[in-house]
């Protein structure tokens, strides 16, 4: 399928399936003006990724910061004026929604929950926030509490136990979300695949957190990577974006490597260090799942199924797809690639030449078999081979290799099972047609 035609599907799907509806934009502008309402527009700041337009459905929070004043001292514990606040809550908010709301207040911020009865809607984070600075577009930066870094739910809501029960001191961190969402808007205003981009990744992100919850690689970390290439192309496409991002990432992974804007002493994607070797490795199956379902998709592309990939483990030190290559597939159908095997068999005295492709793939062991291109219309820049054994094979290969202008492949017949062998054609490093030969070894 053309590149148009992915990406033509990809925007569809990020439309309709991801992107909040009407509605949802609604429920949330109302909850945050509430908290204007009560606290002052110019005390509360809308922070995360639904001001950045690439939250992706369904919403299930926001977090706000609220301005307790000028950064003075690192000594700062904001607990006592947190709870004032929540005090304050009590008694004169209102809610502007159907949902039971739930007030805790926490060493580092104040948790609303809105609730459907013990069913947690929506939640928001109220977290204090001192002004420091202004960043280059002009906008505050600010010291927050460092809980802010930590995901939402059990682990923060711990996080805040423990530091109340060991009295600790509060450390606060030097962050800069204005600046996020100020280059967030101005690649949107550029181009709007950017927002869709991330949109896309961030929900094949939570398919494999929910397969395995080993996964561990963070929504605000790969918004980062792709904000990285949109800022050195901000005409990428969503396929070329997706695809650069995938092919990209498992070197991306092997070490922290993109500065907080807060704090460029910083990386936000530090948390890497501490991945183990298996959390690594889950992170390149996933990787090489979703480009795999990328290099076989089709006229019936369903991309639900697609970034629902979840995980492969490949089965040969030499098995190679041509994402390896950072090369895309792409098929033209206008052209064509068609290629066959021949093999020589001897019946009794007589010796002949069957077609592969006639005889449904079925060969006898011990035989060689002549891969030969017999169709090319595609004015290919190189020609690519892989030879993939069955995978109970000793050795179930998978590697690609050039033609070098031969237009041929030798095969022998060693291995008892079901085989392929693939023909690329590629030019300016696209893969625009492609052919297989299945084979079928028996003894």
């Amino acid at each position: 399928m053309k590149k148009d035609k992915v990406s033509s599907l990809l925007r569809t799907f990020v439309r309709e399936k991801l992107s909040p509806t009407a509605d949802d934009i609604q429920f949330v502008s109302r909850i945050y003006q509430s908290f204007n309402d009560l606290l002052g527009v110019n005390n509360c700041i809308q922070i995360g990724s639904y001001p950045r337009y690439t939250a992706i459905k369904p919403l299930h929070d926001l977090d706000i910061l609220y301005i307790l004043g000028d950064w003075h001292s690192r000594d700062i514990e904001p607990f006592e004026d947190l709870s004032s606040l929540a005090t304050k809550f009590r008694k004169e908010y209102k809610n502007p929604t159907k949902y039971v709301l739930e007030i805790t207040v926490q060493t580092h911020s104040i948790s609303f929950k809105y609730k459907d009865k013990e069913v947690e809607i929506f939640a928001v984070d109220l977290v204090p926030a001192l002004k420091n600075g202004f960043n280059e577009f002009g906008r505050s930066m600010f010291y927050v509490p460092e809980i802010i870094k930590e995901n939402r739910g059990k682990n923060r809501q711990e996080y805040y136990r423990l530091k109340q029960l060991n009295k600790s001191h509060i450390i606060w961190i030097k962050t800069d979300p204005l600046g996020y969402i100020e280059v967030a808007a101005s690649l949107n205003r550029k181009n709007e695949d950017f927002r869709k981009s991330v949109k896309l990744v961030k929900a094949w992100k939570h398919k494999c957190k929910e397969r395995n919850d080993e996964f561990k690689l963070k929504s605000f970390h790969l918004e980062q990577l792709i904000t990285r290439d949109y800022i050195k192309n901000s005409n990428l496409d969503i396929f070329e974006s997706v695809f650069i991002f995938f092919t990209s990432l498992k070197e991306n992974i092997e070490k922290p490597n993109i500065p907080d804007r807060g704090d460029s002493s910083k990386f936000i994607d530090q948390y890497l260090s501490e991945l183990t070797e298996e959390q690594k490795q889950l992170i390149i199956q996933a990787i090489d799942a979703i480009l795999i379902a990328f290099e076989n998709i089709d006229e019936n592309l369903n991309v639900l199924l697609l970034i629902d990939s979840g995980f492969y483990k490949r089965k040969s030190a030499l098995e190679g797809y041509l994402f390896d290559q950072k090369i895309p597939v792409l098929i033209d159908d206008s052209l064509y690639l068609n290629i066959d095997g021949f093999v020589e068999k001897l019946d009794g005295f007589r010796k002949y030449r069957a077609n592969l492709k006639l005889t449904n793939g079925i060969v006898d062991n011990k035989n060689s078999i002549e891969f030969k291109i017999i169709q090319n219309t595609t004015n290919a820049d190189v020609i690519k081979w892989k030879v993939k054994n069955d995978n109970s094979s000793p050795e179930p290969r998978g590697e690609i290799t050039d033609d070098n202008h031969k237009n041929q492949k030798i095969e022998t017949t060693s291995y008892i099972g079901s085989h392929y062998v693939d023909c690329f054609a590629i030019k300016k490093n696209i893969c625009l047609a492609r052919d297989r030969v299945n084979v079928i070894v028996k003894k």
